[in-house]
């Protein structure tokens, strides 16, 4: 049976032996073990063979290698890099100040409680958390006189609504609605679930004041839920236009779903989640509050009740979501949640608690001992200037070297507390400067506990120390291979087209199809799309200037200043003038363009006047496929559908269908209409680095990393102990 990093003799007798050194530097065989284990998870450790070790080995060595060449250059010593390695580390210590057994029942306890939803109202009388005992006195004989008129009968809403001071009591009568576990402060929660239905508490003190709480049902928690969707992109920075197109488009299928078409066939032909459509748009189970980037969603979905419940379109920022629900599950399994929950707990008031326990444990392992009367000396300090968050020590005063509190051998002193005093002001509990003083001597010897064990943490313990080591390496790693290897290949665009030049035959295309896909609804709209094609363009827009005078009338003007909008709106619209070859017509043609040449779009009007025309008609044409889809789904939304593009075997089944030769193919498929359109085969070829620079970057920078390492082998000397390699691959072959 394999042996593990910490739990065996083997490794505890190896730990401090050397397994490599580079340049004097040496690396012991326990952080080799603990990176080598930690980054083979998904891999047997009962069947680790030599090669595994040495392979990892050449890894390890690179990798120390580079750390060692960002300390060489310095990058350990900048102000920066010292400053995020302190927050990652007070994030790692979080695991070592936590109180493990009393935080396990508070997660138990939080997770039975996750499995039901309560509905409650409350009575407040406000008093602060600080409040001396006169105020803390008169709140709850006040809050005792409006509990005996509850147990006399009197309504416990009415009462809220008459006596509360939550402000928004006058409006809801103190109704709270359906809440869980960890949406409210520890103490209201605790009462509330201790209740039965219609029971009311006796007061319950939280830092808001004193409460009376009345459950009025319990239910079983939603738990999570799996949907499937079709989305109609529109992001909030689309024109009005577009943005209307698509709202008129999911209403549309929803009208369709709503009637029983197959949902599948809907998702396939219309969702724009390119990840799910194929797959009937089903997504990854959530729970209230995975989705909380998008809440209007998340609201959405939980408010469907039955299997196959479909939602009216849901506007989210990215774009409209039918949605169905496919299945709902209660709460999840408690190996799943407890790390969200203890998570959780540790941010709100719960981690008081744990710090309360925290602290007494430290005290017993620390020979934490307090000297009282040091404190007493203190509080004769204790002046006014408390209360007004100015208080300062006087250099005068001779107590300044006593010892207030020692841990261990380690000495805190009254100068010590005296400065914490000065920069922490104000201090918010206590309603005198006493109690300020003495709550803030609690809050100083609670935090000089926990900087004192954090300090020595490395030394406590040693999976800390290594947890440490790597996110230190890592960072120097990261600040160094960002200046090396990433940047410089992006920047570097010599030395990236020389990389491309020869590396030519690394990048082909396979052979290729330019190509539009035309998906109809009905015949008549195919009939349409054929007849675009074959004349290479449509009537868009059309209007009639017969019998105009010799200059424009209001009406005129803005159908021109339209006509110009148009055209700039799309870059294959241009504007057909069509006229007879008489005086009159002319004159009109040059009023036209004289208010069009502001426009600038001269370039883009095609002029017919021959005896064939009578009157004067003006139409905006296109040669663009979406302005003929635009046209076509102005009154049903789903009318046509169009995708443009190169495609290879593979990119989409409709092209794959059809036989690559240049021309119009047709196919039926899920009731609709598909028109392949081949415009071009493309043989296959080179790929040019504009078609994928973001691949021959991330070749480039293997490249760059490769010489880079090269020179660094040959820059430090790196010595192997072959007896410390052998005693690693023989501890997992016993």
């Amino acid at each position: 049976m394999s042996c593990l990093a910490y739990g065996c003799s083997t490794i505890k007798n190896t730990g401090s032996q050397e397994i490599i050194t580079i340049d004097q530097r040496s690396v012991t065989t326990e952080e080799f073990l603990y990176v080598f284990e930690k980054n083979n998870l998904n891999q047997n450790l009962e069947v680790v063979t030599e090669d595994d070790v040495r392979d990892y080995l050449d890894l390890f060595i690179n990798f120390k290698l580079k750390v060692l060449e960002a300390e060489a250059q310095g990058l350990h010593q900048d102000p920066d890099f010292i400053s995020e390695l302190e927050g990652y580390r007070k994030q790692l210590a979080q695991p070592y100040l936590t109180e493990t057994q009393f935080m396990d029942s508070l997660v138990k306890v939080t997770y039975d409680r996750l499995g039901e939803e309560v509905n409650a109202s409350h009575l407040l009388i406000r008093v602060a958390e600080d409040a001396n005992p006169a105020d803390t006195l008169v709140a709850y004989r006040k809050i005792e006189e409006i509990r005996a008129k509850v147990d006399a009968g009197g309504d416990f809403n009415s009462l809220a609504q008459q006596f509360s001071e939550d402000p928004s009591a006058s409006q809801n009568e103190g109704q709270l609605g359906y809440f869980s576990a960890m949406q409210m402060v520890y103490d209201f929660e605790n009462a509330a679930y201790g209740l039965n239905i219609n029971e009311v508490s006796q007061p319950v003190r939280t830092r808001f004041g004193y409460h009376l709480i009345k459950v009025h049902d319990k239910r079983a928690s939603h738990g999570k839920i799996q949907v499937a969707h079709i989305l109609i992109r529109a992001n909030p920075a689309i024109p009005a236009q577009d943005s209307l197109a698509a709202a008129e488009k999911a209403f549309e299928i929803y009208r369709l779903a709503k009637k029983g078409e197959d949902w599948d066939l809907l998702c396939r032909q219309f969702s724009e989640d390119t990840s799910t459509k194929l797959k009937g748009g089903s997504l990854p189970w959530f729970k209230t509050g995975d989705l909380s980037n998008i809440p209007a969603f998340e609201k959405a979905a939980f408010a469907l009740v039955d299997v196959n419940e479909i939602s009216q379109p849901v506007k989210t920022p990215y774009g409209w979501h039918i949605i169905r629900l496919e299945n709902r599950l209660g709460l999840e399994p408690f190996e799943e949640l407890e790390p969200r929950i203890r998570a959780n707990l540790t941010r709100n008031s719960r981690g008081d608690l744990n710090k309360q326990a925290l602290v007494k444990r430290l005290k017993a392992e620390n020979n934490f001992q307090e000297m009282p009367q040091a404190l007493d000396i203190a509080l004769t300090h204790a002046t006014d200037s408390l209360l007004q968050g100015i208080w300062q020590s006087d250099p005068a005063w001779n107590d300044q070297a006593n010892t207030l509190f020692l841990i261990n051998e380690m000495s805190v002193t009254l100068g010590d507390f005296y400065q914490y005093l000065e920069t922490n002001q104000p201090f918010q509990k206590g309603s005198s400067a006493a109690q300020k003083m003495t709550g803030a001597y609690s809050r100083f010897s609670e935090e000089r506990l926990i900087r004192y064990e954090e300090q020595n943490l490395s030394t406590k313990y040693p999976e800390y120390r290594l947890l440490s080591q790597e996110y230190r390496d890592g960072l120097l790693l990261f600040q160094l291979m960002e200046d090396k290897v990433w940047n410089k290949a992006v920047e570097d665009s010599a030395g990236l087209n020389s990389f491309f030049a020869q590396h030519r035959q690394l990048y082909q295309w396979g052979p290729r199809v330019q190509a539009t896909i035309f998906n109809a609804a009905d015949q008549r709209t195919l009939d349409q799309v054929v007849k675009f094609l074959n004349e290479g363009s449509m009537e868009y827009l059309k209007y009639d200037f017969s019998g105009s005078e010799l200059s424009l009338n209001k009406a005129q003007i803005k159908i021109l200043d339209n006509i110009a909008r148009q055209l700039k709106q799309g870059s294959k619209r241009y504007l057909v003038l069509e006229y007879p070859d008489d005086a009159q017509s002319k004159k009109v043609r040059d009023l036209l363009m004289t208010h069009l040449t502001n426009y600038k779009i001269a370039d883009r009007v095609k002029e017919n006047n021959s005896g064939n025309y009578q009157g004067f008609i003006a139409y905006v044409a296109s040669r663009s496929p979406q302005d003929l889809a635009a046209k076509l789904n102005e009154k049903q939304p789903l009318t046509l559908q169009i995708e443009n593009g190169r495609f290879q075997k593979g990119d989409n089944p409709l092209v794959d269908e059809v036989p690559w030769q240049p021309g119009q193919r047709v196919v039926e498929k899920d009731g609709r209409f598909i028109l392949v359109n081949i415009e071009q085969v493309l043989p296959a070829g080179n790929q040019e680095l504009s078609e994928i620079k973001g691949q021959v970057i991330s070749d480039y920078q293997v490249e760059l990393e490769k010489l880079w390492l090269d020179e660094l082998k040959n820059k430090y000397q790196v010595t192997i102990n072959e007896k410390a390699v052998k005693n690693v691959y023989e501890m997992y072959e016993k």
